[in-house]
């Protein structure tokens, strides 16, 4: 590991941010403890970026991943993640994103909205922080925050398919339901 703060990227893909550290499911399994162990050593986490893996999970190995990274996370650390929203209202995105869908979405599992999603983290002892999602009346919510803290491309702040309606001239693109888990400290 660096010098500085340990900041991972789970699931990584192609995604690369400077200051974090890109993993990928052969590096850093969220199902298995051993691979943890054998990557941190004895050291923690000061915070852990993960963007659309959670869906590829079942619930319970979702809740166990949850599990897994609250331990290797230090005291205050926060775990940044997103996933696809269940409650989107374009439903070209539904389609998109749906288990079993096109591309990417064939393995996903889940399609979880916030209030499926945070109760995850809530369960492992987290602190959970909304960011941005959709409620199941499509209406946007969206709370103040940094990419400094962990840049998140498929959000409404980032994503280029939004920049029409972040200006007000068209449909939403493609967001996320966002989350900051923080560890208590």
């Amino acid at each position: 590991m660096s010098e500085g703060p340990v900041r991972i990227t789970l699931g990584a893909g192609e995604q690369r941010w400077p200051g974090w550290v890109p993993t990928q499911q052969a590096t850093l399994d969220l199902l298995k403890p051993a691979s943890f162990e054998r990557f941190f050593g004895g050291t923690l986490a000061d915070a852990f970026l993960c963007e659309h893996v959670w869906e590829h999970l079942w619930p319970e190995e979702g809740a166990q991943a949850a599990r897994l990274v609250f331990q290797y996370l230090k005291p205050g650390g926060r775990l940044r993640v997103a996933v696809p929203d269940g409650h989107h209202p374009d439903p070209a995105y539904q389609a998109l994103v749906a288990v079993g869908g096109p591309g990417p979405a064939h393995d996903h599992r889940v399609l979880y909205t916030l209030e499926t999603f945070a109760p995850l983290f809530t369960a492992a002892g987290f602190k959970v922080q909304p960011l941005e999602w959709w409620d199941a009346g499509g209406t946007f919510h969206q709370q103040p925050w940094s990419p400094d803290d962990g840049p998140v491309y498929r959000t409404a702040r980032l994503d280029h398919r939004n920049e029409a309606w972040r200006r007000g001239q068209g449909p939403a693109g493609f967001t996320s339901v966002l989350l900051d888990a923080v560890k208590p400290g």
